[in-house]
């Protein structure tokens, strides 16, 4: 678990600064660990979210399957014990990711009130007026009118949204640009790391700005 000092410092960071920072441990390729484009912030003015993941699967109902509240009842109480703060997410696993449809006003509401920040899918959500005003962060695919008919099918297992593989209990970064997980290995280091990252940038820009630019001096600032 980090400190409360650490996860508002990731707080106040921005999701690409993060990964830029992550980048600089070497602790994986720069092509994993980043939900893509199919994973999309629904509220950019509710902010950035920081959470240990809540992971989960659904799918929908088949013809004739006997309906059971059993495995929702398990994701509620996941939820309830899970470290503070949390982000639930869901893999839907049916043959109709993009129309079933489990978030929405009710299911924002419920939890946010057992303490959860927000969700990331890849799938679609409803009520998005409801859910803004639950304050609840999202990040989803799109939005559909229909619930559908889903079901919770699993609870805290490995997911997978927008090629972004999560375990229960990875702690999960986003924002506007998207989300990433932080790998445990580094996370407390990140903050630090990010400053320095930002100091670079903060220069590079400076130079880009300035009357003394040009592809020349740029050319050394690449190979020096």
């Amino acid at each position: 678990m980090l400190s409360d000092e650490t996860l508002q410092a990731l707080r106040a960071l921005d999701t690409p600064t993060v990964s830029n920072a992550i980048e600089s441990f070497g602790v994986r390729p720069r092509t994993m660990g980043h939900a893509d484009a199919r994973v999309r912030c629904m509220f950019p003015e509710l902010g950035a979210a920081v959470g240990y993941a809540v992971t989960f699967t659904t799918s929908e109902y088949g013809s004739g399957e006997k309906r059971s509240h059993a495995a929702r009842l398990r994701l509620y109480e996941a939820v309830e014990r899970a470290p503070k703060p949390c982000l639930l997410v869901q893999q839907d696993t049916g043959p109709r990711p993009l129309s079933a449809c489990f978030w929405g006003e009710m299911m924002a509401n419920l939890f946010r009130r057992l303490g959860a920040e927000g969700v990331v899918l890849e799938g679609v959500v409803r009520d998005t007026e409801a859910m803004r005003a639950a304050g609840f962060k999202t990040w989803a695919a799109g939005v559909t009118p229909s619930r559908g008919d889903l079901r919770v099918v699993d609870v805290n297992v490995a997911v997978s949204v927008g090629g972004l593989s999560v375990l229960p209990g990875d702690l999960i970064h986003a924002d506007p640009s998207g989300a990433l997980v932080v790998p445990r290995e580094v996370a407390a280091e990140v903050p630090a790391a990010a400053r320095k990252v930002l100091a670079r940038e903060a220069g590079m820009l400076s130079f880009i700005r300035s009357e003394t630019f040009s592809v020349e001096e740029l050319r050394k600032r690449y190979y020096s």
